[in-house]
């Protein structure tokens, strides 16, 4: 007689806003750079009245820039239909998009901003 078999748990769905998160940690990292060129920003998360929540800092140095791309597109708009499923509200304020500047081997914000 054969048995059936074992259970295994699933793995995380990619389509999980934690799990997205943390693999966008995960693959942002330090962001160490080695020239300015390298250091970035893109808008992360969602408010509710439009515009992204925060900006995330990163660098292209040893990272697929398109994944991490592509991981915070998904990011955003999953938070964005989770908010407009609830129907929340936000302030409404423009969230300041901060500079980028390399400062000790590290991309940083420079400037004012909501940063992760």
């Amino acid at each position: 007689m054969s048995q059936p078999p074992a259970k295994t748990k699933a793995a995380p769905v990619a389509d999980d806003p934690a799990v997205l998160y943390a693999e966008i940690k995960a693959l942002v990292g330090t962001a160490a750079a080695s020239e300015p060129l390298q250091c970035k920003k893109t808008g992360l998360g969602h408010k509710p009245c439009g515009g992204p929540a925060s900006y995330l800092i990163y660098s292209t140095q040893g990272l697929d820039e398109a994944l991490l791309l592509q991981k915070v597109s998904r990011y955003n708009q999953l938070v964005q239909a989770e908010q407009e499923r609830l129907g929340l509200v936000s302030d409404c304020a423009i969230v300041p998009e901060p500079g980028v500047a390399l400062v000790g081997g590290f991309c940083v914000a420079s400037g004012q901003g909501d940063t992760f």
